[in-house]
């Protein structure tokens, strides 16, 4: 990483931290959901899965590009609508936190923590702090805004365009990697721990 781009990710440290702890929060109220009305998480999957069943029968590459697509899409216009004063990144993680919560509890009670652990962590590793990044830069945008609202001089082009320069050089490229790994890896190390016995 140039040092360009590296004293641009630490000028971001907060709002990176804010929707960190946003994220983990929504994840924690998501499970707590799961726990609590078990039967609106199921429903919810089972909502979530007839959405997203026609990717399956798609070929390996095809689906690659669609979840490389939709994670890159969603990352983008957290970043690019945080302008809005950031309610949009805001928004977005605390959504995506609840559902993923609730995902978790439910499939965790059906296949087992260490599925969900397999299923999740190799790509999600990657994938999480590139979302997370992108609800960063979309909070700072918003704040920049808030600022030249209240008077101040800001420069909004410039922050806009430096996130998105950095969405392009880094964001997306390792959401890129991560669809890689969610499609043709996570799927071998799930069966290879079925086939050991571990699930």
């Amino acid at each position: 990483m140039k040092r360009k781009d590296r004293e641009y990710l630490y000028s971001l440290r907060k709002y990176i931290l804010i929707v960190t702890g946003l994220f983990v929060l929504s994840l924690i109220i998501g499970l707590m959901i799961s726990v609590i009305y078990p039967g609106l998480s199921e429903n919810y999957f089972e909502m979530f899965q007839q959405s997203v069943g026609w990717i399956i029968t798609l070929n390996p590459l095809a689906i690659m590009l669609v979840i490389f697509l939709n994670n890159a899409i969603k990352s983008l216009v957290a970043l690019v609508l945080g302008i809005g004063l950031g309610i949009i990144p805001f928004l977005f993680v605390a959504g995506n936190g609840i559902i993923l919560g609730m995902v978790i509890g439910f499939i965790s009670r059906q296949q087992g923590t260490l599925f969900v652990i397999a299923a999740l962590l190799p790509h999600g590793i990657i994938e999480i702090p590139m979302v997370l990044i992108s609800a960063g830069i979309g909070l700072k945008l918003g704040y920049v805004m808030y600022l030249s609202l209240s008077g101040m001089q800001t420069d909004i082009k410039q922050e806009l365009k430096q996130g998105f320069w950095f969405y392009i050089r880094w964001i997306a490229p390792l959401l890129f990697l991560a669809a890689v790994i969610e499609t043709f890896i996570t799927p071998v190390i799930v069966l290879l721990l079925r086939l050991w016995g571990f699930l």
